[in-house]
């Protein structure tokens, strides 16, 4: 069976999730100029809900799978793989089946005394038969990641937006006139079948790796499996649920502390989707490359340590943590400089621009925290993941709770970088000391500080300049600066090369006049 390398993997990921990300982008927009910002507000009410138990479910086990399949393959235990996978599909499967009951049996409470909005029950009801199959379909996902292989999941994510997009764009229009919570409820439910296309592409590749390994035996029984999945997974799993509780107590709290500093009900709802729903997805899509990283990093790291190939684990971990600084300082400074005209062209007269510049900072955060995350689960480090993340999810708590009645969306939006700036800056730490890499000041600090200049002076200039204006004038002007960028990056990277060869030529120059002279 041919494998691939990290790097391989998280490229395949990578453009994967680009047009998954366009996919859903183009979704994201149509979705927000149909519904509105008080129908987004709907729809992001429902999606906390339905991430708590997704991610509480899959996370822990799908790491898991990936760390334990790593391991096994790296022995060629490639039936022990399989086996593992398949105790975990059994077991989310089961789970998964048994929340959706409680789901749907609690859905109408759950809507009107948790959320507070009756209008929201259709949606969770809907979301329902999406659980077991997102679930189970996860521990195959993992087995594909541990084994290096990510084709099958990189397409069946193509696969499973496309089906989503298609109900959308035919069933909702056709409801929104009717009933404002249908509408959502149908974007909601979009999701089950959409996972259902993703289950049945990566279910068929397993099961052809399945035939394929029938001559092997699996030395582990499906109770030790079970077993030591659940050990294992419970800290990621804890992680997941507390980052999905805050999530959802976020989108509770969030309207009715605005309330409580002076909006009205309806006001409160459009912040929290302009917030939600239209702003954080603009940050947070360039998470494609660090996401594809992370997932591939923790079989990759985890592979290093069982080959105890150290050398390998702090060069991967360099690697990893230079992109995402790279790509947060650039984006930093995009929506820093360009935000406005970003959340006009996008979500015009829904005043998602100021947003935009306030929460550009996030960008590094994010991304960095992403890679730090795959690097920590793959050192197996999940219960320092996990305290890690109650002390940013307790932060952000606390400035929403006695900052946003105060300060309003400022003071939510501090609150939100200085828990992302805490925890990032202490996991970084972490890493530091675990790996013993050294710290790289030229790619860790030079360069996002040149890449995160050369976007800001080239977006000053050109916003001055005549080219700048109208709709033609930003993309263009945007363009020009993301070029610029590149460009000092790939001297930069040219530079750095160079150098390395010199002092490579000046060791073997060395060596060659020591061996002469000895």
């Amino acid at each position: 069976m041919r494998t691939e390398s990290y790097k391989t993997g998280a490229v395949k990921l990578m453009v994967a999730g680009f047009i998954v990300r366009i996919f859903g982008f183009v979704n994201r927009i149509y979705m927000s100029n149909l519904l509105g910002a008080e129908g987004m507000g709907l729809f992001q009410l429902s999606s906390p809900v339905y991430s708590l138990i997704i991610l509480t479910l899959t996370a822990g086990v799908s790491v898991t799978v990936s760390g334990m399949c790593a391991r096994e393959m790296a022995k060629g235990n490639k039936a022990n793989a399989i086996k593992i996978t398949k105790s975990a599909f059994m077991l989310l499967l089961v789970s998964g089946s048994v929340l959706a009951l409680v789901l749907g049996g609690f859905a109408e409470q759950i809507s009107e005394y948790v959320l507070h909005d009756i209008r929201v029950r259709y949606s969770l009801i809907m979301l329902c038969p999406c659980i077991p199959i997102v679930a189970s379909a996860s521990a195959i996902k993992g087995y594909f990641y541990g084994t290096m292989r990510v084709t099958a999941t990189a397409i069946s994510q193509i696969v499973e937006q496309i089906v989503r997009i298609a109900v959308i764009f035919i069933v909702a229009p056709k409801v929104i006139n009717e009933s404002l919570e249908m509408a959502c409820a149908i974007a909601t439910v979009s999701a089950a079948i959409g996972e259902m296309a993703n289950l049945a592409v990566v279910g068929i590749a397993f099961l052809h790796d399945m035939v394929k390994s029938r001559r092997q035996t699996a030395m582990v029984t499906y109770k030790q499996s079970m077993v030591e999945i659940g050990k294992a997974s419970l800290p990621v799993s804890l992680n997941r649920l507390i980052v999905s509780l805050v999530g959802a107590v976020e989108s509770v709290l969030l309207p009715l502390r605005f309330t409580a500093g002076g909006l009205d009900t309806t006001s409160s709802l459009e912040m929290l989707g302009r917030i939600s729903g239209m702003c954080m997805p603009l940050i947070t899509f360039p998470t494609l490359v660090t996401s594809s990283l992370a997932t591939t990093l923790v079989p990759a790291i985890a592979q290093s340590i069982q080959n105890n190939d150290i050398r390998s684990t702090k060069r991967k971990v360099n690697t990893s943590v230079s992109m995402s600084l790279i790509m947060g300082a650039g984006f930093f400074a995009v929506f820093l400089i360009y935000g406005e005209q970003i959340g006009d062209f996008l979500y015009y007269g829904q005043r998602v621009g100021p947003l935009l510049c306030a929460m550009s900072s996030c960008c590094i955060f994010i991304y960095l925290q992403q890679v730090l995350s795959g690097v920590l689960h793959g050192l197996e480090k999940q219960t320092t993941h996990l305290i890690i993340s109650l002390l940013g999810c307790g932060i952000r708590i606390g400035f929403i709770w006695f900052a946003v009645p105060a300060r309003g969306v400022d003071g939510y939006i501090t609150g939100t970088i200085i828990s992302m700036f805490i925890t990032t800056v202490i996991s970084f730490i972490l890493i530091i000391k675990y790996t013993r890499i050294n710290f790289d000041f030229k790619n860790w600090i030079l360069k996002p500080v040149a890449i995160f200049t050369a976007v800001c002076v080239s977006g000053k200039i050109m916003s001055q300049s005549r080219f700048g204006s109208g709709t033609f004038g930003f993309l263009f002007s945007v363009s020009v600066s993301c070029l610029t960028a590149l460009c000092l990056l790939a001297t930069m990277s040219n530079n750095t090369e160079s150098s390395e060869l010199s002092v490579g030529k000046r060791r073997s120059l060395h060596e060659e006049n020591s061996n002469y002279n000895g």
